[in-house]
């Protein structure tokens, strides 16, 4: 499993937050921040983003990049997710 940050931008019209929420929820997850979402997960950050592009709007922005076992944060809720043993920061397998 790898570490992916997933962030977005929901532009009007539009802006049907369901089903990328709906989409990201079905990884472990851990969601602190409006739009910043943290998936463990085998898939690559292409497949992730080709999904999530199939439930939002053309104008709609998408970032998602693999996370490193290096980070720091501050008042920031997810830090246990992340520190968990769950957390294996390997890789994607698919790629």
């Amino acid at each position: 499993m790898a570490v992916l940050l997933v962030t977005y931008d929901l532009h009007a019209p539009g802006r049907d937050y369901a089903p990328v929420h709906e989409y990201l929820r079905q990884f472990a997850y851990c969601k602190h921040l409006e739009s910043v979402w943290l998936i463990d997960t085998q898939l690559s950050t292409a497949m992730v983003r080709d999904a999530l592009m199939q439930r939002i709007d053309r104008n709609d922005t998408v970032f998602v990049v693999q996370l490193m076992n290096d980070w720091a944060a501050y008042n920031y809720r997810c830090a246990d997710w992340l520190k968990s043993s769950n957390r294996t920061w390997q890789y994607a397998i698919a790629r």
